[in-house]
């Protein structure tokens, strides 16, 4: 594999040489932190089969390892970008040190924070259906009805994830790979509908 522009920075190369793998193959099981480590150093210095080899190396074994902990969403995207991110942070890897556990302690940040971001967002979702009065309002046909009208105004895709979040009670990971679209962009998505939906109300209770 030759480099795509020896103008480009060798760091910058490998990285993107990271960036274009989204499957990677099995590796041996024979491979060694200090073999991690020095493919890393290789990588950095330009060598993009070395960062070929480290990525199918590490990767698998970071996302297996979120797996059982996050779920198969959230571990294969975070895998992946810890990756990245090792490239971009290069200067913080201490040699003689595991580079697998360096990777994957940013793995387990990132999941984290997505599934705190999830959590927050879900949160919100559903105050829309939570107002202080809401036991008392929602035994209102009529709010009811002026549910019914603002959700069925919405586009078809809308109202598909708002069946799927809030009937099916699926999260917006869950949702994401049904669909073919990534968690954020379901999550974004989510929480404009909400406020969409939120407005419609607001403008039925003041008529």
């Amino acid at each position: 594999m030759t480099l795509p522009n020896d103008n480009v920075s060798p760091r910058l190369q490998c990285g993107v040489v990271v960036l274009m793998h989204t499957e990677a193959p099995q590796i041996s099981v024979s491979t060694t932190h200090s073999e991690c480590a020095a493919w890393f150093a290789q990588a950095l210095r330009g060598d993009s089969d070395a960062a070929t080899r480290l990525y199918e190396a590490c990767v698998p074994l970071v996302r297996g390892w979120l797996r059982g902990r996050v779920g198969e969403s959230i571990a294969e995207e975070c895998a992946h970008e810890a990756m990245v991110m090792a490239f971009r942070r290069a200067e913080q890897f201490r040699p003689g040190t595991c580079f697998e556990s360096w990777v994957r302690t940013m793995a387990w940040r990132m999941a984290l924070n997505a599934l705190r971001t999830d959590l927050r967002r879900k949160t919100r979702e559903t105050a829309f259906f939570e107002q202080n009065d809401a036991e008392a309002d929602f035994h209102d046909e009529a709010v009811f009805a002026a549910l019914e009208r603002c959700v069925a105004e919405l586009p078809g895709e809308q109202r598909q994830l708002i069946r799927l979040r809030f009937q099916l009670d699926q999260s917006a990971g869950e949702i994401a790979a049904s669909m073919g679209r990534s968690r954020v962009a379901v999550a974004v998505s989510l929480t404009r509908i909400c406020k969409r939906l939120r407005t419609g109300l607001e403008q039925h209770a003041r008529l």
